[in-house]
């Protein structure tokens, strides 16, 4: 019997945000474990570069580009399954609805294991929503499902998912990057004043993150705090209206969108204050980045950021509320917390090594599970 399998990790991606960040750390963690791990990028159709499978490359990771038309494409499946073929011992992770269906459909009736993580089930559109149900059926059928928020349970029970198929496993960051010995982006890159008080956040300019609400919170602030600046880093598509939004607000000057950035443990060290305002969440490896670099923090009370933050000096509001969130920021202004409780707490339980020791531990008993049955 072979003791450990090799995980093909499927995604289809439309950028690099959480969850590919997740799985980019994820692969050469479990290399470290003496799991072996390849990547299996699924074109995105609408997209020229396809950045995952760049950026892994640029890592140094195994990856392979998977051709993907559509929803569904015969080519994707043939190409799985050629994968299959060459990886005897292979274990399927998938990290999306349509990598869930391909790999479903690819491994027919030799029953390969299949192991999904529930990143977040976010539906924005109808069209999202019902490829969103379509992952939730599908999962019934897989070995294993993982979600990064014990919120999440309820949906997985409610949609046919066994209990005991259910296994919470936190997203995990590099604590050694991600430190407050950083070197800050210099301030004046950005037309910053030196001695500006600097509020951030890093976020895909979507509704689900609420770059409007934090846009109004801190106009409630910055009559009171003259030298106050917000930074946001990131892109999306409501990048033009929150620069109209700051605009009508009269703010447009002191609130700056910096676009996405590589180095971004240098666009933390910058901040003096980090504030997470999304409407909901799983659990925001930007929120644990934050708290490994020993920000201070401000953020909203979704998916698993209460119990991230439970028991430490930081500022938690409810979701949608502009006016607590600025009160919010207020205090995290006033207050002067011991922010290396944060980044204990990310070192504790949030650390790559942690996540992938957990994940090491269930992919072994999936194929220790497998093996038995084909024995």
């Amino acid at each position: 019997m072979r003791t450990d399998p090799h995980v093909l990790h499927v995604r289809s991606s439309a950028g690099l945000y959480g969850a590919e960040h997740v799985i980019l750390g994820l692969v050469p963690a479990l290399q470290r474990l003496g799991i072996g791990s390849t990547l299996l990028c699924l074109d995105n159709q609408y997209l020229q570069q396809q950045p995952l499978h760049a950026k892994a490359r640029a890592l140094g990771l195994p990856a392979k580009r998977i051709e993907c038309r559509g929803r569904f494409d015969l080519a994707t499946i043939r190409a799985l399954r050629s994968a299959l073929a060459k990886q005897p011992d292979a274990l399927l992770h998938v990290h999306d609805y349509k990598s869930a269906l391909n790999a479903w459909v690819a491994r027919g009736r030799g029953r390969v294991p299949i192991v999904a993580t529930a990143h977040g089930q976010f539906s924005s559109t109808a069209r999202l929503h019902l490829y969103h149900r379509l992952e939730l059926s599908l999962m019934r059928r897989f070995e294993r499902v993982c979600m990064v928020s014990a919120e999440m349970r309820p949906l997985l029970a409610a949609a046919g998912v066994r209990d005991g198929a259910i296994r919470l496993i936190e997203n995990g960051i590099d604590t050694d990057r991600f430190s407050p010995d950083v070197a800050p982006f210099a301030r004046a890159e950005f037309g910053i004043a030196e001695d500006a008080v600097v509020f951030g956040s890093a976020m895909r300019l979507t509704a689900q993150k609420n770059v409007s609400g934090l846009i109004d919170a801190f106009a409630q602030i910055a009559p009171e705090v003259a030298q106050a600046v917000l930074v946001i880093a990131g892109e999306g598509e409501l990048r033009d209206a929150a620069n109209a939004r700051a605009a009508a607000l009269g703010i447009a000057d002191r609130v700056h969108l910096i676009g996405a950035r590589e180095e971004m443990q240098r666009f933390y060290a910058m901040l003096d204050v980090f504030v997470l305002p999304s409407l909901y969440e799983g659990l925001p490896l930007a929120l644990l980045e934050a708290m490994s670099m020993a920000r201070r923090v401000v953020a909203t009370r979704t998916g698993q950021v209460a119990d991230v933050l439970d028991g430490l000096p930081t500022e938690l509001v409810a979701a949608g509320d502009p006016a607590a969130l600025a009160g919010a920021m207020r205090r995290a202004l006033s207050n002067r917390p011991d922010t290396a409780r944060l980044r204990e707490r990310v070192q504790q339980r949030y650390s790559l090594a942690t996540m992938a020791d957990a994940y090491a531990g269930l992919y072994r008993e999936v194929w220790r599970q497998h093996e038995r049955a084909a024995a």
